[in-house]
C-alpha cells in the first residue's frame, strides 16, 4: 500500500494545484496523452525505470510524450521535474490513473468502455453516449475497443459496472447450462 499512498499524495497535490490555477482541464489532457504513449510504447516505461537514463533525458522523453515541447513552462512540466528529482517516474502510471479518476469524478464524468468484436460507428457510439448521459445525467467518455474474440454482440463497462452481451458470453451461458459438469 505504500507505493499507493505515494502515487496518490502525488497525484492529489497536482490535482488541487491544477485546479487552483484553473488548468486541470490542461493537465488531463497532458496525462492522457502521456498514458496513450507509454500504453503503445513499452520501451518508454522500460526508459524511465532505467537508472542508466539521465534524469534529463527522461525528462524530455516525458515532454515529448505528453505532446509538449521542450521548452513548455507549466505546472505540469514543473511536476514531471519533481517526481523525477524525488526519483517517483516508477509510480507515473498509477498517479496517472489516480489523478484521472480525481478529475472525471470532480466534473461528473463517466468513463465507458464500449467493446465490440468489430469496428463501429460513429453513429452508434454517439447514440450509446446519449443514451447513457439520459440516464445516468452525467458526461460521458468513451472509449472503443475492437475484441474480435466477442465473435458479436458488445461489452459495456461503465465506471466499476460491466455489462456483457457478446455472442460469446451467450453462448458460454448456454454452455453451462447444457453441460454443467464441464
Amino acid at each position: 500500500m505504500m507505493n499507493g499512498s505515494i502515487a496518490k499524495r502525488y497525484a492529489t497535490a497536482l490535482f488541487e494545484e491544477a485546479k487552483a490555477q484553473f488548468v486541470d482541464q490542461q493537465v488531463y489532457d497532458h496525462l492522457g496523452k502521456l498514458h496513450a504513449n507509454m500504453k503503445a510504447e513499452p520501451d518508454l516505461q522500460m526508459a524511465l525505470i532505467n537508472p542508466r537514463v539521465t534524469p534529463e533525458k527522461k525528462y524530455t522523453l516525458l515532454l515529448l510524450a505528453s505532446g509538449l515541447d521542450l521548452k513548455a513552462s507549466t505546472l505540469y512540466t514543473r511536476f514531471l521535474r519533481l517526481l523525477l528529482e524525488n526519483h517517483r517516474e516508477n509510480q507515473l502510471r498509477l498517479i496517472i490513473f489516480v489523478y484521472r479518476d480525481m478529475y472525471r469524478e470532480h466534473h461528473g464524468i463517466d468513463r465507458v468502455v464500449f467493446e465490440t468484436a468489430v469496428e463501429v460507428n460513429d453513429a452508434i457510439v454517439n447514440q450509446l453516449t446519449t443514451r447513457i448521459k439520459e440516464h445516468r445525467h452525467r458526461k460521458v467518455e468513451c472509449v472503443r475497443k475492437v475484441n474480435p474474440r466477442l465473435i458479436g454482440g458488445f461489452r459495456l463497462r461503465i465506471g466499476d459496472r460491466r455489462y456483457d452481451f457478446s455472442y460469446k458470453h451467450q453462448l458460454e451461458l448456454i454452455r453451462k447450462e447444457l453441460c454443467p459438469t464441464l
